[in-house]
């Protein structure tokens, strides 16, 4: 007896069926390329209207059909209205707690959003470009199982977090700050193990771009407007007043300015802080660069360095470690440990 194993129209060979795709002339589905993303730096916004294709999909978040301008991105489908609100509604709460509050409500939006959007996500979608906070939850979830992807990298990996923050804690242990984040075990281990499966890492963060080598792209950091300012002498620290800003190592330092330390950002370290060492708080505004001439900036990790950015282009030196995202050349180096 003659058997014939199970056939469907993607595995039958056979063109002269009525129900055959050549002979109705009609196209195989094209696979697609699936956009999972969170907030529109323009750096990315510039990368995806370069790469997206007409066909591909982009999810980011939204209200209800709504854009709102932190996804501001160029084309795409806003998705996960419930959850993008319930972020908001979230972060507004808790905008004045400790930084270790602030944190986990971010992990559980992030967490929720993620579970949202990835309910989108074309079945054609053969590689995804997800932006990382999404990134662990994904992986865990099974949404990447047979997928190529690429990660748009906003922060240092968590793990890699977590030991910068370690090792500056040794020496503080008396900072009322420095513990204030570090992410459940379980997530460290799943944003690992995704980002070592990562295709490409996409980012314009310089020294988090170096860890990852050739799967590495780096984008250049958007630049700001030039404008007038007025020229001066005078040093700054960026802030927050936090130790893993490196603020127990610019006081020291500030103890041999001719001037006063001009100082941005909330006194998270207790308003006596400084102690006898002078400063002159400033609030960001139009004005913030006059008289400065350079920024002391001995951050343990500095994500997003917009400020920095500005302040080279108008032509204040920064005294930073690679950790501040720069490029080479954009800063000039400061041991994040050294105490003047």
């Amino acid at each position: 007896m003659t058997t014939h194993s199970p056939q469907s129209c993607a595995t039958c060979a056979r063109k002269d069926c009525r129900l055959s795709f050549v002979s109705r002339d009609i196209a195989p589905v094209a696979e697609r390329v699936a956009w999972v993303v969170d907030r529109a730096w323009p750096e990315y916004r510039r990368f995806a209207a370069a790469q997206m294709k007409p066909e591909d999909q982009l999810l980011s978040p939204g209200l209800f059909g709504r854009r709102l301008d932190a996804y501001n991105w160029p084309a795409g489908e806003v998705r996960a209205g419930m959850a993008t609100l319930q972020r908001h509604l979230m972060l507004r709460q808790v905008a004045t707690a400790r930084g270790s509050v602030r944190q986990a409500a971010y992990l559980k939006a992030d967490e929720a959003l993620a579970a949202a959007l990835a309910r989108h996500i074309d079945y054609r979608a053969q590689h995804l470009v997800i932006s990382q906070v999404f990134l662990p939850y994904l992986w865990r979830d099974g949404a990447l199982g047979g997928r190529s992807f690429d990660v748009l990298m906003t922060r240092y990996p968590l793990a890699e977090l977590h030991a910068r923050l370690d090792e500056v804690a040794i020496g503080h242990a008396d900072s009322t700050t420095i513990a204030d984040f570090r992410a459940p075990d379980a997530l460290v281990e799943q944003e690992a193990e995704a980002l070592s499966a990562a295709r490409r890492i996409v980012t314009p963060h310089h020294d988090i771009a170096e860890g990852f080598g050739e799967r590495a792209v780096w984008l250049d950091w958007d630049q700001p407007a030039p404008r007038t300012r007025r020229k001066g002498m005078r040093t700054a620290f960026l802030g927050p007043v936090i130790t893993r800003q490196g603020a127990h190592t610019v006081r020291e330092m500030a103890k041999y300015l001719a001037q006063p330390l001009i100082v941005f950002g909330a006194e998270l370290e207790g308003a006596d802080f400084w102690g006898a060492v002078p400063v002159e708080r400033r609030s960001f505004g139009p004005g913030w660069l006059d008289d400065i001439a350079a920024i002391l900036h001995p951050a343990v990790v500095t994500h997003e360095p917009r400020r920095l950015v500005e302040a080279v282009a108008h032509g204040v030196t920064v005294y930073a470690a690679p950790s501040c995202g720069l490029a080479p050349g954009q800063y000039r180096l400061l041991d994040l440990y050294t105490e003047a």
